[in-house]
């Protein structure tokens, strides 16, 4: 039986790049309620493309939220100030736990 070849690497003092991490549906979903509950404009990017995501998206737009893509899972959310300009709506969230 052949023993397995090793590589020994020394270690390294440090480290750097960048990496992308895969998106959240749950943390996506948050980030848009806040942006539209803000004050102003906010630029929200790497949004997780999800059913989930989609209703969240779709809900903020019928409580009369501005929500303009931006392309490449990035969007612009202008924030009601912490009042929705819809008061009574029906809302479609499909199975969205996060929506």
């Amino acid at each position: 039986m052949s023993s397995p070849n090793f590589l020994d690497l020394p270690p390294l003092l440090g480290a750097q790049g960048t990496i992308a991490l895969p998106g959240s549906k749950s943390i996506s979903n948050r980030v848009l309620l806040l942006a539209a509950l803000a004050d102003g404009v906010t630029e929200v990017r790497d949004v997780l493309f999800s059913d989930d995501t989609e209703r969240m998206l779709d809900a903020l737009r019928t409580l009369g939220v501005s929500v303009e893509s931006l392309g490449g899972n990035a969007y612009r959310i202008t924030g009601c100030g912490g009042n929705f300009p819809v008061k009574e709506a029906k809302l479609f969230l499909g199975n969205a736990g996060t929506a």
